[in-house]
């Protein structure tokens, strides 16, 4: 073996960086509104119209930047990893423009005028897919984004663990973000979730794990059916606001009562009384503490957990 001592060792790191600088593909680029499919791709004046062809090209560590209104249904490669989707407006917005011409500067994802039934707008099949300030127009039958893992190995395998959703705004359509298998080590921060007809943020299946310590934190919750339903193990839960909901504000035993090691807080905002009868479930492993609650009157505020667990 080698061994490297003195400027030796750091020619050796820097020709290392160089290596993976160079392995790494350069940015993609996606206009709805000016690009062309037939482009590079390679900067905003020769951008791609559609995601779908951003992502027949991005290779693993790729970036793709967004403008625009995309339309499409889409399936990611379960053999690429670690892409990056940035939505490149000032922040998510819907794409209205005010009259022909005009470009709506934005980055939306919604459903074609003609969707396919029960079908989400992307499909993450490979590790470390990051989402980064994009509006996700879900749906009214299905996930904005399904994170997609399996129990089979090589080119069969689906691992859509270590997910980030940064900054993204969810609003309206059925679900807007759903795990389906057990997701491991996927953190959503900063996003806001608005009008879900089924869920905010749902795990429908723990095929091969319980989602394992996700990271939820900074995000708002207000005027969804429910909020977090989740078979969650050892994850962190903190700084949110869980306002305004229809059933269930957040349970962390959601499939069959699945759940444990969860930590919910601290500065959490609850809506409600912190019990099971008003919509919060929680494990007896788990621990709920320094969160701030309300009564249903609105005439008292709680700070820190009466009981460490939601009571029944």
């Amino acid at each position: 073996m080698k061994q490297i001592t003195g400027a030796g060792w750091l020619k050796d790191v820097n020709a290392n960086f160089a290596m993976l600088a160079d392995s790494v593909q350069s940015p993609l680029f996606v206009d709805t509104v000016n690009g062309n499919d037939l482009n590079s791709g390679s900067g905003w004046e020769n951008a791609l119209a559609t995601m779908g062809e951003a992502l027949d090209r991005v290779e693993t560590l790729g970036t793709i930047k967004v403008i625009g209104d995309v339309r499409e249904e889409l399936v990611g490669s379960n053999l690429v990893f670690d892409v990056t989707i940035i939505g490149c407006g000032t922040k998510p917005h819907h794409p209205d423009v005010p009259a022909a011409g005009y470009h709506p500067g934005a980055a939306c994802w919604r459903p074609p005028a003609s969707p396919t039934a029960a079908t989400p707008l992307i499909e993450v099949r490979g590790r470390g897919w990051r989402f980064v300030n994009l509006l996700f127009d879900a749906p009214v039958d299905a996930a904005a984004v399904k994170l997609v893992s399996n129990a089979l190995s090589g080119d069969d395998e689906y691992s859509a663990g270590h997910a980030s959703f940064i900054g993204c705004r969810f609003d309206a359509g059925a679900i807007g973000i759903e795990d389906s298998g057990g997701a491991g080590f996927v953190e959503v921060i900063g996003c806001d979730f608005r009008g879900l007809t089924d869920a905010a943020i749902k795990n429908t299946s723990t095929a091969v794990a319980m989602p394992l310590r996700w990271m939820i934190r900074d995000n708002t919750f207000m005027d969804n059916a429910n909020h977090v339903l989740m078979s969650l193990s050892r994850a962190v839960i903190r700084e949110n606001v869980f306002g305004k909901f229809t059933t269930e504000a957040l349970n962390t035993i959601y499939v069959s009562a699945q759940g444990e090691y969860n930590v919910v807080g601290p500065f959490n905002v609850f809506s409600g009384d912190v019990d099971t009868a008003e919509g919060y479930t929680g494990d007896s492993t788990d621990t709920w503490a320094g969160n701030f609650a309300m009564t249903v009157t609105g005439s008292a505020v709680t700070t820190g957990s009466t009981n460490i667990l939601p009571t029944s």
